[in-house]
């Protein structure tokens, strides 16, 4: 999946944002609080309330420009990657992109099925979720 957007927000705004929830996400998870500047490399351990589990790295923290992490779960491989472009005058352009690699032949095949079915819901709600981010910059 991608997905480019643009905010009339300035970039180290949304970049914030992104890592506030991230730093958010890691104390959940690890009961640790983590500095925008220890991000790059960390792993830890997610569980999700259907019992899910997977551990997460994050593979690129570069402020202002990258915030990139990939998951791995039993059945998945996930590699999610934001991209921020300061286009000056208060401007940021977003380049999201996201893959889900299955680890077997019957998981490919689900992912490419969920993937068709659920793709526009899926970017319906990232795109609201990113609106709703920059939208904190006028609160």
């Amino acid at each position: 999946m991608e997905i480019q957007m643009m905010f009339k927000v300035p970039t180290a705004f949304m970049y914030g944002q992104l890592i506030r929830s991230v730093q958010a996400d890691i104390k959940t998870h690890t009961g640790r609080e983590v500095l925008p500047g220890s991000l790059d490399g960390f792993t830890y351990q997610k569980k999700w309330a259907n019992g899910m589990t997977g551990k997460l790295t994050i593979t690129h923290a570069i402020a202002n420009e990258r915030y990139a992490y990939e998951l791995d779960t039993n059945r998945d491989h996930y590699q999610v990657d934001y991209q921020l472009r300061d286009l000056g005058d208060h401007k940021t352009m977003l380049h999201y992109t996201e893959t889900i690699e299955g680890k077997t032949a019957k998981g490919k095949a689900n992912n490419r099925t969920a993937g068709f079915l659920l793709n526009w819901q899926r970017k319906h709600r990232f795109k609201k979720m990113s609106r709703q981010m920059a939208a904190q910059y006028f609160s």
